[in-house]
């Protein structure tokens, strides 16, 4: 693992109404695999799209890559699957990679040998040409993650990624995603699956109302999490309070 940081978050703060997150700090090696874990509305996706530049933080900031987070070099060796992945329906994924790859000045012969079997290796081998708009929402996921991967980044960021897959695809996507790592590429997720977090990171950043409350080796802050939560008082606000129906 390299010393060289990837990611580095330097008192980062950002509120909609309401504090979201506060003064945040961490950094994040070249080689590393780190889990984003915390309750819905923690800041999560908020963060990642700081990183990225979709958002502006109130203060505070850092670097991607070595590069400002509103430095558009900072992307150019980074692939990031959003949460709800959506595109023209009209287009079909062979043509949403097309497209990607001039964006991202990938040489033409390049793109048309890396597209086929990015598409093959998601399942995605001859549906792939068929239009978005007859799509799953498990193959709008897939070719999500096809066109984070087909620049062949550096450093990939994927927020939920194993959201409306079968098991036969995540299965797929937690083997790429480990030879993504054995290649000593980064890795950023945020999941709410202890098994990936398990499986496919060795430290997780726990996000607990604007702050990072904890952040060590994967499975000791996993532990500590089962403790915490198997011992705490119920939710502020119980997601079944308000449903009459019982349970049988």
């Amino acid at each position: 693992m390299s010393t060289e940081p990837a990611l580095v978050i330097e008192g980062l703060s950002k509120s909609y109404l309401v504090p979201v997150l506060s003064q945040l700090k961490l950094s994040l090696l070249k080689g590393e695999a780190l889990a984003l874990v915390g309750a819905n509305g923690a800041g999560k996706s908020t963060l990642i799209k700081i990183i990225l530049g979709q958002v502006r933080p109130d203060s505070g900031g850092g670097r991607l890559m070595g590069y400002a987070f509103d430095d558009p070099r900072s992307r150019e060796r980074v692939g990031y699957l959003p949460e709800m992945p959506g595109y023209w329906p009209e287009l079909s994924a062979r043509e949403l990679l097309t497209f990607i790859s001039k964006l991202r000045r990938i040489p033409p012969e390049s793109e048309a040998a890396r597209s086929p079997q990015i598409l093959s290796a998601l399942g995605l081998g001859l549906r792939g040409a068929r239009a978005m708009g007859g799509y799953s929402k498990g193959m709008l996921q897939r070719t999500g993650v096809a066109q984070a991967l087909l620049h062949d980044p550096d450093f990939l960021i994927l927020d939920e990624p194993m959201s409306g897959l079968d098991p036969r695809a995540q299965e797929k996507l937690r083997l790429i995603l480990l030879e993504f790592k054995k290649r000593g590429k980064t890795l950023l997720i945020s999941s709410h699956s202890l098994d990936d977090i398990r499986t496919l990171c060795d430290r997780v950043i726990v996000l607990e109302k604007t702050k990072i409350v904890s952040d060590g080796a994967t499975e000791t802050v996993l532990q500590q999490l089962v403790e915490r939560y198997r011992s705490s008082e119920p939710w502020d606000e119980d997601p079944l309070g308000e449903w009459k129906g019982g349970i049988s």
